[in-house]
Formats: C-alpha cells, sequence, structure tokens
C-alpha cells in the first residue's frame, strides 16, 4: 500500500481487508521452479473473498550489462570522470542499458502463454506491462493469488505466497511489482497560466514573525527566509527553466489551488498526465498541498502534475511514465511506505530510478511520519525506514520542528505524546547497502547499509506550512511537506547555478556535509519507544545532514560545469615576471545568475619545474617535486585569498579548481630566489650634513638581480628604516642638530636582507 507521508491533518488509509485464495495450477512442471525476487507476501493475515478479478503487474526485465550500468552512474556523478554530467536521453538510456530484444521476447510468449494480456515495455525497456484474470496469473507464477477488498470497497490482487517461474524465465526477470500488496486512491485535472515572483498574501498570516505565526505554521515568505530562497527570489530567480514532477495517487483540488495561488498573485503552469487511467478519489489534502507548495516556492517552474491509481501496478507505472517521458529535471514524491511493503515493488522502483539517475532527474522522497518504525500498522514497529526515501538514487527528507527562524532553533519532529502524532523517518535500510557517496561525519565504516534520511526541513504540523484546502488556511505537516520544499530548492539553484538539469544530488550533498547545512543536535525520531534513534553533531538518522545552510546551500548544489561559475580574479602583480614579493590573488566565485558561492571548498595547486612552491607560505602545502597543494574555502561573499611562494626561477602554474573542475588558471613567472635571496653589501658613495639631517648617495650591490627595497640605520643596526630599491639619493631629516651619527645601508631581497655596508660618520648641523 502506498501511503500518503502525512501526519496532520492524518489522512486514514485503514484497510479492512478479505480475501480468498485461488488454485494455482502448476506449469512446465518438467523445468525447475525458481521463487521470484520479492514476491513474498507480506504476513498481514488478511481475509480474502473468492471473487476472479482483473490485475496489472509489471514485470522487472533482466538487463544483461547492469554491472556497466552502475560504473556509468558513478562516473556520471563523479567530477573529473570524462562523462561527468553526460546525462542519457531515454532512448540512449534504452540502447545502453535496456533489455535485450530476446529477453522481452522469452516474457512476452511465457505470460501469453497463459492467457496473459502483455502490454507495452517501458520506454527505458525495464518494465514490461502485464494484464488478466487472477486465476491466470496465479497459473503463470504457480501460486495462489488473493482478491483482497479495501475499506473504500475496491478489490486488488495479491501474492498469498512466494511466486516462482520456470528457470529459464526466471532468470530474466529481477522482480514483479504491483501483486504484493493492498492499495488506496488517486488523481487530478487542472490547467493554469505562467508564472513569475512570489509574493505574500493576507489570508495565510504574518510572514514577520520569527516562528509560526497565528495559524501555527510558516508562510512562503518565512520559508523563503529558512532555506536560501528570498535572496533568489530578488534577483528574479524563481526556477525558470525548470520542470517538476508531481508524483500523485491522490486527487487535488483545483478549486483550491486555484484560491491559494491567487492570493500570492501566482499563475503556476501546470500539465495534467494520468496514468493507467488516472486515480479516482482520496488523497486530496495531499495532492493539494503538493502542488501549492511547489507552485509557491518556485514559482517560475512548470508543473507535471503524474496522477496513478493506488492499486495494482499503478504506482510504478508512474514512476516509470515520468522517467520514459522525461521532461521534468525534478521529480517528488510525498507517498510511500515501508521498505517491505509492497515486496517487488522496490526492485522494479530501483531500476526506474536508476534510469532517471542516468538521464539528469533529481528525485526527493518524504521518509516517513512514523520516525524509526515505519513499518508499523503493517507488520511491528520494530525500526524500519520508509521506500522510496531509502532506495539508493533517491533523496530523502526527514522532518524536523522549527521553533525559530532568526536565530534559528530546530530540533527532530517528534509529537509522539499526541494521540495523533508522528516523527520525522530514519533509520537503516534492510534493502540497499550503503553506497560509496554516503559518507560525511557521523557515520562509522560499520555502518555497511544504506542510511536514511538525506537531509531534513520543516515537518512538525504545528510549526509547518500553511495551505488552503477544503475552503480555509491552515497549518498542515509532515514529511510529505519536505519533498515539495526541496524540489522547489533544487529547481531555484538549477536556474541560479545556469544549468539545465541538477541530476542526482546525494553525492553533492554528501560533499558539502560541512558547509551547506544546520547541524541538528536535538531531538530524536523515536516515536514507539524502540530506543532510536537520536540527534547529534554531523550524520544522523534523525535529521541525515540537518538542514539547507540559506547562505550557502543553493549554490553549495553548482556543479562546475562550463558556463555555471563565474571567477573574478585580482592578481597583485600587474607583470608576469615576479620578483622578490610573494604575489597574491583575491578570487571572488558567483553562479551564473550572481549569487555569491559561499563556504565552496577550493583545491589550489602551484606547480613548479624547479625548486619548491609553499602556498599561503604553508609548509603542509608542499608536496613531492616541490609542487604545492591547498585546500581553501571561499567566505560568505564568495571571496578567498592566497598567496604563492616559489623559490627557484622559472613557470608556475597556479590552478584554482572547484569540484574537479579548473575556475582559474595562470602562469607566475619567478626569478631566481636562490641569486636574489640575499643582496650583497650596497655602497654609501658620499653623506653631507643637512640641517638637524644628512644626505646620503647610496650606490646598489652588484651581486644583486633583485632588489626589494634598501634600510639605513643609525644605531648600529638595531632598527632599520626602510626606502625604496629605485632611490639613489635619500635626505634625512628630523634629526638632533650638531649630533654625530653612524650610518650604516643594507639591501633586501626576497628572503630577506644582505650584510650592510661600511659605516659612514656624518654630524648633523
Amino acid at each position: 500500500m502506498r501511503r500518503s507521508r502525512r501526519s496532520w491533518p492524518l489522512v486514514a488509509l485503514v484497510l479492512a481487508l478479505a480475501s480468498a485464495t485461488l488454485p494455482a495450477a502448476s506449469a512446465h512442471a518438467a523445468d525447475p521452479r525458481v521463487v521470484v525476487v520479492g514476491t513474498t507476501p507480506v504476513p498481514r493475515g488478511d481475509v480474502v473473498v473468492t471473487t476472479p478479478i482483473t490485475a496489472t503487474f509489471d514485470v522487472v526485465v533482466a538487463r544483461a550489462n547492469a554491472a556497466a550500468l552502475s560504473r556509468f552512474l558513478t562516473n556520471l556523478y563523479r567530477p573529473g570522470s570524462p562523462s561527468y554530467r553526460h546525462f542519457l536521453s531515454t532512448a540512449q538510456f534504452a540502447r545502453r542499458f535496456g533489455a535485450s530484444d530476446a529477453t522481452v521476447r522469452a516474457l512476452r510468449d511465457y505470460f501469453a502463454s497463459y492467457a496473459l494480456s502483455v502490454g507495452a515495455l517501458s520506454k527505458g525497456r525495464i518494465l514490461l506491462h502485464v494484464a488478466g484474470s487472477t486465476v491466470n496469473i496465479a497459473r503463470a507464477f504457480d501460486t495462489p493469488v488473493d482478491t483482497v477488498r479495501r475499506s473504500d470497497g475496491v478489490l486488488v490482487a495479491r501474492f498469498a505466497r512466494a511466486a516462482t517461474l520456470p528457470a529459464s524465465i526466471a532468470r530474466d526477470v529481477t522482480g514483479v511489482a504491483g501483486l504484493s500488496s493492498v492499495a488506496a486512491p488517486s488523481a487530478p485535472a487542472l490547467r493554469l497560466a505562467h508564472a513569475s515572483a512570489a509574493g505574500t498574501c493576507a489570508s495565510a498570516g504574518s510572514t514577520t514573525t520569527n516562528g509560526p505565526n497565528s495559524l501555527g505554521g510558516y508562510t512562503l515568505a518565512q520559508q523563503g527566509q529558512l532555506y536560501g530562497l528570498s535572496t533568489a527570489w530578488s534577483k528574479g530567480i524563481v526556477g525558470t527553466g525548470q520542470t517538476i514532477a508531481i508524483y500523485e495517487l491522490g486527487v487535488y483540488r483545483a478549486p483550491d489551488v486555484n484560491t491559494y495561488a491567487s492570493c500570492y498573485g501566482l499563475s503556476p503552469a501546470i500539465t495534467n498526465v494520468d496514468v493507467d487511467g488516472g486515480g479516482s478519489s482520496g488523497g486530496a489534502d495531499e495532492a493539494t498541498m503538493d502542488v501549492e507548495e511547489v507552485a509557491g516556492l518556485a514559482p517560475g517552474a512548470a508543473l507535471t502534475i503524474y496522477a496513478g491509481p493506488n492499486s495494482g501496478s499503478g504506482p510504478t507505472d508512474t514512476y516509470a511514465r515520468i522517467a520514459d517521458d522525461n521532461t521534468a529535471s525534478i521529480v517528488t514524491t510525498s507517498w510511500g511506505t515501508c521498505e517491505g511493503d509492497p515486496t517487488g515493488g522496490a526492485t522494479a522502483e530501483q531500476a526506474i530510478f536508476q534510469q532517471m539517475a542516468a538521464q539528469g532527474q533529481s528525485v526527493f522522497a518524504s521518509a516517513g511520519d512514523e520516525g524509526s518504525s515505519d513499518c508499523t500498522g503493517i507488520t511491528t514497529n520494530a525500526p524500519a525506514v520508509d521506500d522510496p526515501a531509502s532506495q539508493p538514487f533517491v533523496t530523502g527528507v526527514g522532518g524536523l520542528t522549527v521553533q525559530s527562524i532568526s536565530p534559528l532553533s530546530e530540533s527532530v519532529w517528534n509529537d509522539g505524546t499526541n494521540s495523533n502524532g508522528g516523527a520525522g523517518g530514519g533509520g537503516i535500510s534492510t534493502l540497499w547497502s550503503r553506497p560509496s557517496w554516503q559518507n560525511a561525519p557521523g557515520i562509522t565504516s560499520t555502518q555497511t547499509m544504506r542510511l536514511v534520511p538525506d537531509l531534513s526541513v520543516m515537518g512538525d504540523p504545528s510549526t509547518g506550512f500553511i495551505e488552503y484546502f477544503s475552503g480555509s488556511w491552515g497549518s498542515i505537516g509532515g514529511t510529505s511537506i519536505g519533498s515539495p520544499i526541496m524540489s522547489a530548492v533544487t529547481a531555484v539553484a538549477a536556474q541560479a547555478c545556469g544549468v539545465a538539469r541538477l541530476g542526482f544530488l546525494n553525492p553533492t550533498l554528501y560533499n558539502m556535509a560541512s558547509t551547506g547545512f544546520n547541524d541538528v543536535t536535538t531531538g530524536s525520531n523515536d516515536l514507539f519507544g524502540v530506543g532510536v534513534y537520536s540527534a547529534g553533531p554531523g550524520y544522523d538518522m534523525a535529521s541525515g545532514l540537518g538542514s539547507p545552510n540559506p547562505a550557502t546551500f543553493l549554490t553549495g548544489l553548482c556543479p562546475p560545469s562550463a558556463g555555471s561559475l563565474k571567477a573574478n580574479a585580482v592578481l597583485s602583480t600587474s607583470s608576469p615576471v615576479i620578483g622578490g614579493a610573494e604575489p597574491t590573488l583575491s578570487l571572488t566565485l558567483t553562479t551564473a545568475a550572481g549569487l555569491p558561492l559561499a563556504n565552496a571548498t577550493l583545491a589550489i595547486s602551484a606547480t613548479v619545474t624547479g625548486g619548491i612552491a609553499l602556498i599561503d607560505n604553508d609548509q603542509s602545502s608542499k608536496g613531492v617535486n616541490g609542487n604545492a597543494h591547498y585546500n581553501l574555502s571561499t567566505d560568505a561573499n564568495g571571496n578567498v585569498s592566497l598567496s604563492v611562494f616559489a623559490s627557484g626561477s622559472g613557470p608556475v602554474v597556479l590552478d584554482v579548481t572547484y569540484q574537479g573542475t579548473s575556475v582559474y588558471k595562470t602562469t607566475l613567472h619567478f626569478v631566481d630566489r636562490v641569486v636574489a635571496a640575499r643582496p650583497g653589501a650596497p655602497t654609501i658613495t658620499a653623506i653631507k650634513p643637512l640641517a638637524g639631517g644628512f644626505q646620503l648617495i647610496v650606490k646598489a650591490p652588484a651581486t644583486s638581480a633583485h632588489i626589494i627595497r634598501f634600510q639605513y640605520s643609525l644605531n648600529g643596526g638595531a632598527t632599520w628604516i626602510n626606502f625604496a630599491s629605485t632611490a639613489r639619493t635619500l635626505n634625512v631629516t628630523h634629526l638632533a642638530r650638531g649630533r654625530r651619527y653612524a650610518v650604516i645601508v643594507r639591501a633586501v631581497g626576497s628572503a630577506g636582507a644582505g650584510q650592510a655596508s661600511r659605516a659612514s660618520l656624518v654630524t648633523t648641523r
């Protein structure tokens, strides 16, 4: 069953279940049967009815080059890789990684032999759509198929026991979706015009408070302040050019969306796509909130609402349609269920989310409202996480209580003392290994499975999002509000970065773990007293990496692709030949839209042909062969400065890179510091007394190729006074009259002062 990830108001999807078992006939008895992965039903004790029905399901078709796809996705999101951010079209993905014709043909023939209707293969060539009577489905899989009557009266099909296929066919199937759980509602129908900027709406309550307003939540303006959108909005950066797919298994209320949009002065561009006939009923509050939140926070983005039925293969087919259309750059889903229900569906989803990642689509999923016990009401209160938030190619979004915006005060959402309470989902996956990108302070090497959530935003209903629904304004919460928030933030960030798609974000998020987030260190998501999980420093399974830092998060998402960043550099010397003084570089980084790239970690290298190089005179920057390597971070305004030292003569290549791509590069030419380092002794060729001073004439040392400055001393070298390296005659005044002085002079080179001259005596007049 797909549940809306909402806790307030509570959307009840309580099922009154009844079932009946149909007899299963054995097929191809001579061919050994193999259990199909993910077809074992969750034990629920459902009562079945005996009515056969027509059901739909999806067969996940095996791919011969799964390992190649894994390597491709790793390199696709690895800065410096030749394939970095070279996203595929749907057709390209199908050709490179889709199922072969022979595999598809074998599966078509097999299911057709049981009088099942074999429909279209998904455009990505990963799902085969099949339909037929539960009697024939039972024969094909050699297992009973139950018919379950839901609480809304709808009859749905479900395997009663693990399904099997002949070994020769099973090798071509990695999962079956749509026959492992019971389900519920869905559907929308609305079209509006286009958008510009987010405004304020008096009906939504005050926008000037630092905490929840009189309606008990936060307006768009307040959310903009919380998540760094306000600055972008002021520059006209509102998500223009982005398309956000909103995954729905419920019906949104068009009049409510119209009222909301009118109040805020919005005119969102909405397209509706019905999958498998669309939905029929239910989920109205969930769907309405999703549309309002995304339209308000990213008013320039186009919205496509994909609505499918919450039964059979509907949930999986809806994801597949989003992937196959490939028109959305960002996908948000507030619907989910515990990892083990529906069994089989997670395998199908993984293949779809891999396709989305290959195509550069960013996917956000709410992490659930049952805290660390996501399977409560389905199996037990034992620790469990939510699907699809736990999927390796999905960004899972947890929930927080936001007590105050300024100063920021956040904790993990958990109102377990409330009879209708909930808590932000999080924990350890039992299906997926911890991906290579999931590394951050707080994560240990002993944690080998995927951890959820990845980050968190507001989720507490009493500090939630103010929506308009069913004729009134009010605060709504649950982690349902998190994935729409993050999809809108990503749309605005993509425009700010000047890119068409940001793609799968988790590698970037964990790379900016120490710079892009407010660390949430208080609270727990232990809703049912099972002892897990508490927030703490760094990553934790109650809040993930924390909440987006408004000053750094948006620009931190920017990839180092061509044209996405702008670097304004000022070098302290106008000449390429450096002698003596260490040149300094001042660099300001901004996005293509002009937003400062704050807290960005830059890698600086200085490559020499001889001698050694240092960055900022830090010995720790010295590497092999005398080259220097150093990391520096930009400040809140995107600024960074550094100095370069080289001991030898010749060119020094200075390169500043961000996430593997060079943002500034130049070649400096240094003189031989060994020769220039210690100038010889200059000569005082003449010294003449003046009134209260003297006139000094100096000759430069013959052994110095370069002098930074001269110095003279009147006390035997105890103190020195500078004068210009170009000066040969110097008038010294403001001394005592009639006093005798012993004057010495020295030259200063790149590595310090040279020898002093012989003393010359003079008596002032």
